[in-house]
């Protein structure tokens, strides 16, 4: 299992950039995640595009920012196997902004996600419930 562990961090550092790793992990700790894409209810469309180098010249990146308009099932069980959020079997349609990043120096760099944009106008995500461990008190 601990080797596995590895292997699974190790294939997420490929996805995502360093920015993003920490908060994906974080998200993901002591969960277990069931996702599936159902379909796409628009073309994805690229909103919005940068390039910018960093320290020199030669050491250039590139991001896009892509607008996508999807149905989704998403169900996320804490280290119970309690839902805590969403469902298994209700597809939600979802409208995300996603930043992708490309270093364009490296020869063999890939698109990676960076962030997910949330803009002011969308509303709020539904909170997730939580669990916790009681304290052991010493009642009689």
């Amino acid at each position: 299992m601990i080797g596995n562990n590895i292997k699974n961090k190790l294939k997420i550092r490929e996805y995502v950039t360093e920015r993003a790793y920490p908060e994906i992990r974080h998200n993901i700790h002591d969960k277990t995640v069931h996702w599936k894409f159902i379909q796409s209810l628009e073309p994805p469309k690229m909103v919005h595009a940068r390039c910018t180098n960093i320290i020199t010249k030669e050491n250039v990146f590139a991001q896009i920012t892509v607008r996508f308009h999807t149905q989704q099932v998403l169900a996320i069980y804490d280290r119970f196997g309690r839902l805590m959020h969403g469902s298994e079997i209700l597809a939600k349609d979802v409208l995300e902004y996603v930043v992708f990043e490309k270093h364009l120096s490296n020869q063999y760099g890939t698109w990676r996600l960076h962030e997910k944009i949330i803009p002011d106008w969308m509303p709020p995500p539904e909170p997730s419930l939580k669990t916790f461990t009681l304290a052991q008190t010493n009642i009689q």
